[in-house]
């Protein structure tokens, strides 16, 4: 199972204007980011997504932080002129950037959608070990102010930090996990979205590691005796796995809300590997938490009770 499969976003297009501030000296890095970016005065870090905005000049910067085999798949996808004119995108900039430790390209040019204009540049790079793809969004007639040169130069001043703290990276979900069980914070985003993983690699194949994901969905709780076939319903959306065979499914508290859990053993979908899943779901008045952890099924007994702490630990901020 390729944790790249579960996270890996899509790049989000906003409108907006944008005006035309000067550079700040030093990179400044969005909460729970690794990714950080010389940007122009008048940005912070926002509380929506990752990356910057600029409320008064109706201003975003998006980061989306991918796993480092990514950047062929976009280097391949930036490289058709005619597939990115098709979607409305007419390039009129395209330039390698070098770094210190890495590599990538700048693009840029009027969009076109729903009969509003729009000038995009995008910065794809893979250094330290990840890839980051950078998109800045101005209405058209912004462009005059905000220039290639100033984007081009924001782009260059990227920088990526080793690592991010846990307690950064918790701080930003709508809900608190005080309990760890000797798990990390792999990824996080103020959506609701965390994964957790025990053992040194970000990037999991074949479940090397265990992890746990967990997330936030809207929606109001299901009456009691629908909640088996929802639970099921949207346990049977787990990626990387085949040969599912479920071997509990019942309903419980979980802390002070109902709750749904699903353990299964099934095979890791590439290799084949054994392993064991569970799906627990924490029902609230108009959202749910899914909480989905999996593990090889020999170490199974050790994983399974710190996965509950975790679970146990979780409440709302």
């Amino acid at each position: 199972m390729h944790l790249r499969h579960i996270l890996r976003p899509a790049v989000v297009t906003l409108t907006l204007s944008l005006a035309a501030p000067a550079h700040a000296a030093d990179p400044v890095f969005p909460p729970a980011s690794r990714v950080g970016l010389a940007v122009p005065a008048g940005f912070t870090p926002s509380a929506r997504f990752l990356g910057f905005e600029n409320q008064q000049a109706s201003a975003l910067i998006v980061i989306n932080e991918l796993p480092a085999d990514a950047y062929a798949d976009i280097e391949k996808g930036f490289s058709d002129d005619a597939a990115l004119k098709s979607r409305g995108w007419t390039v009129q900039v395209r330039e390698p950037l070098t770094f210190k430790d890495g590599k990538g390209f700048f693009v840029a040019g009027p969009q076109e959608s729903n009969n509003q204009k729009r000038y995009e540049s995008v910065l794809a790079a893979t250094m330290s070990g990840m890839t980051a793809l950078i998109s800045v969004q101005m209405i058209e007639a912004s462009h005059a102010t905000i220039t290639d040169a100033l984007v081009r130069d924001m782009f260059k001043s990227m920088t990526v930090r080793a690592s991010v703290p846990d307690s950064e990276r918790l701080a930003i979900l709508p809900y608190k996990i005080d309990e760890l069980a000797k798990f990390r914070v792999v990824r996080s985003a103020a959506q609701g979205v965390a994964l957790l993983t025990d053992g040194p690699k970000d990037e999991v194949v074949a479940v090397e590691q265990p992890f746990m994901l967990i997330g936030l969905a809207p929606g109001a709780a299901p009456k009691p005796e629908e909640r088996d076939a929802f639970a099921k319903r949207v346990f049977s959306s787990a990626p990387g796995i085949k040969e599912v065979k479920i071997t509990r499914a019942e309903p419980l508290r979980i802390g002070q809300a109902q709750g749904y859990e699903i353990v299964a053993d099934a095979k890791d979908a590439g290799t084949g590997t054994d392993v064991t899943t569970v799906q627990w779901i924490r029902f609230g008045q108009n959202a749910y938490l899914q909480m989905f952890g999996i593990a090889r099924k020999a170490t199974w007994k050790d994983v399974f009770p710190r996965l509950r702490q975790v679970r146990d630990s979780i409440e709302p901020k």
